[in-house]
């Protein structure tokens, strides 16, 4: 915990290619905690329906009159925080935070790997034409919580994160995260009119 706080972790993977896989993790996220302390053995009958002490969750820790809100990305006060503020603070409190985002990453490598041959399958059946496996691209968030020894356990994979931004952080990090996804899969006008014509090509080549 932080601040006697339970907090999880959201990071977002890019998957450009299944074959070969491609991830990209991106260098943000967002930390949310719940917003009533959790004190070591005081889980019992009176507070067990008390979802502010023991879940994580945005959507109903922000229902809570004790909420508050980032005001910008290094800021280390909030129920929001960024993910790089939360390291930087494990950090200076003389943690490992390199050896803990390696760990992370190993999770994230394993989880996709764990399912490519499924994926490449069902996008072979999909697009048998498409040899290079890089026709489609997911944008992954995967929830991370840490044990009280600072190891990382996989919570989630979400195939749909949200991109709602009703808090300024979230506005911060998603709308740099999507600039530099759609940077990265070097979408513009000219490859969209370079594919047209591929297809346009494509299409009288079968004619004749």
């Amino acid at each position: 915990m932080i601040d006697n706080l339970k907090f999880d972790i959201r990071l977002y993977v890019l998957i450009t290619s299944c074959d070969p896989l491609k991830i990209f993790l991106y260098h943000e996220g967002i930390v949310r905690f719940a917003t009533e302390e959790f004190k070591s053995g005081c889980l019992n009958n009176a507070n067990i329906d008390n979802m502010f002490i023991h879940l994580t969750n945005y959507a109903i820790n922000k229902d809570n009159g004790k909420f508050k809100h980032s005001k910008n990305a290094l800021d280390d006060e909030g129920h929001k925080r960024s993910f790089q503020t939360v390291m930087n603070r494990l950090r200076t409190q003389g943690y490992d935070s390199d050896t803990l985002l390696l760990q992370i990453k190993d999770i994230i490598v394993k989880t996709m790997l764990s399912i490519q041959p499924d994926l490449l399958h069902n996008y072979r059946t999909c697009q048998p034409a498409d040899r290079e496996c890089s026709m489609c691209f997911e944008l992954l968030g995967f929830d991370i919580i840490l044990d009280k020894n600072l190891k990382p356990y996989l919570l989630e994979v979400n195939h749909a994160p949200s991109f709602n931004t009703d808090t300024p952080l979230d506005f911060l990090i998603k709308k740099q995260l999507l600039f530099d996804t759609l940077k990265l899969l070097g979408m513009s006008v000219e490859e969209k009119r370079r594919i047209i014509q591929h297809m346009h090509d494509m299409k009288h080549q079968r004619l004749l």
